[in-house]
């Protein structure tokens, strides 16, 4: 390379920076109108854009798209040759002996690039082309601070843009705080629901777990106050089905034989048999009976049974069957009846109407009893359930009745010497007694599902589902990075 090539390219490449820093300066000042334009979007609309990773990808794209600029549009060798000549004052040497280089077998050629090399001696190429700051760069630095004063601005959210992702993220947390503080109460529900099929509460639970799967739910008290109106709903169809005939019966049963009293030896199986019955528990009577059939079963196998046990046996049950039978005698419905203000035809005659066990029959007895003791202030509602009180009066000491007579027919069987008929009544009156013991059961699971919703309930209305706790700030009053939270009601300095 020539000394005029060589000062002509350092003047080429200089050329080249101005050139840059211009274009680039107009590039960062398009790129930082286009970012403040879009931070003033974001104050007033809230849109949540990431203006940070905006500014750094802005000022990449400044440095590609100056670069990528300045390409197509550099200065030539001969371009920077003048521009070298007339910041110098060489009036032209440099670009002439740029020319005539290529032509040194021509003296007159000879002669320009000679003037040319001695021209250039001691000249620098830094002093005459300088790197100079470009009008462009004073404009973007302008508009940077502009945009940087804009930072200042607060958020004003005009659109309602960021209350309303508050408020959904607010109806997502309170959807979360109902599905967790009611998906106890409403599996309880489902649970009870489940095991009294005849309440037909399926729907209404369905409906409920149907609110807790969506993500938005409805208002949290509405449905935690729903929820508690179905679970008292669920809490009177039990207690009306622990007060139906079937169970109200039973325990006019247990009442009756807790009367009965005791054997003249209540050591004896039948003395236990009868203490079990009248302390209620069905299934130790049951295991009795078995007892009784077992040893009258491996008597009978003996090819005989000592006289003086199958005699003491069957007074025992006789003894049993006259104290069932008397605690199953309903002399008390007559009389109440007749207290009321019935003849003891009339009486006796309504006795045999409820012994028929007709629901309709019973509202139609009850209308006319109401009717004619309406002088005595007794309303159809009182007559209903004197009526049904008698008549669960009535099936309990039928019961009871029915038990006596197999007691009484086992001891004829064994009088009789017939002891697998004497142990095939007793069978039966097991079976009675295992139906006795399957509604107390039946019972006992209904109070035990009423406890459970009593509890469920108690823990349900000690819950807060607090709906005005922010999500964005956690009830602070100041969101992640340290700002004042726009959605909170709570501040601070």
């Amino acid at each position: 390379m020539s000394t005029i090539e060589s000062h002509v390219r350092k003047a080429q490449r200089r050329l080249w920076v101005n050139r840059w820093l211009r274009q680039w300066g107009w590039s960062v000042l398009s790129i930082t109108i286009a970012w403040t334009i879009a931070w003033l979007a974001d104050r007033l609309f809230a849109l949540k854009l990431p203006i940070g990773w905006m500014a750094l990808a802005g000022m990449a794209a400044s440095l590609v798209i100056s670069l990528v600029w300045l390409i197509p549009t550099r200065e030539p060798v001969i371009a920077a040759a003048v521009a070298l000549d007339q910041a110098a004052g060489l009036r032209e040497r440099l670009a002439s002996g740029l020319f005539a280089e290529h032509n040194t077998s021509d003296p007159f050629a000879q002669a320009v690039v000679a003037d040319a090399e001695r021209s250039v001696r001691g000249l620098s190429a830094r002093t005459f082309v300088p790197i100079r700051w470009a009008p462009s760069l004073s404009l973007s630095a302008a508009m940077l601070a502009v945009a940087l004063l804009s930072l200042l601005l607060p958020e004003f959210d005009l659109l309602g843009g960021r209350k309303a992702k508050a408020d959904q993220a607010q109806r997502l947390d309170r959807a979360r705080q109902v599905q967790t503080a009611l998906a106890k109460p409403v599996s309880a529900l489902q649970e009870i629901a489940d095991k009294n099929p005849d309440l037909e509460m399926n729907k209404d639970i369905k409906s409920l777990e149907d609110a807790l799967k969506r993500d938005e739910a409805p208002d949290a008290n509405v449905l935690r106050r729903e929820t508690v109106k179905k679970l008292d709903r669920l809490q009177d169809a039990l207690k009306q089905k622990a007060e139906s005939d079937r169970y109200q019966t039973l325990d006019e049963t247990k009442k009756r034989l807790q009367q009965a009293g005791r054997l003249d030896d209540p050591t004896s199986e039948l003395g236990k048999l009868l203490e079990s019955m009248s302390a209620g528990d069905f299934q130790q009577a049951q295991q009795e009976i078995k007892q009784l059939q077992e040893k009258l079963a491996k008597r009978a196998g003996e090819g005989g049974a000592d006289a003086k046990q199958i005699e003491q046996m069957r007074k025992q049950l006789d003894e049993v069957s006259k104290k069932l039978q008397k605690a199953g005698d309903d002399r008390q419905s007559k009389q109440e009846l007749k207290n009321a203000g019935l003849s003891e035809q009339e009486a006796q005659r309504l006795l045999d109407s409820l012994a028929k066990k007709d629901p309709k029959q019973v509202e139609k007895l009850a209308k006319e009893l109401a009717e004619k003791l309406k002088s005595q202030g007794m309303t159809e509602d009182q007559a209903k359930k004197l009526l049904n009180k008698i008549q669960q009066s009535q099936q309990a000491g039928s019961q009871l009745q029915q038990m006596g007579s197999k007691m009484a027919s086992a001891a004829k069987q064994l009088d009789q010497g017939n002891t697998e008929a004497a142990s095939s009544e007793l069978g039966e009156a097991g079976e009675m007694l295992n139906e006795m013991e399957q509604i107390e059961q039946g019972l006992n699971d209904l109070q035990s599902q009423m406890a459970q919703l009593d509890q469920t309930r108690d823990e349900l209305g000690d819950q807060q589902l607090n709906e005005d706790k922010c999500p964005l700030c956690n009830g602070t009053g100041f969101l992640k990075d340290g700002s004042p939270c726009p959605n909170s009601k709570k501040g601070g300095s």
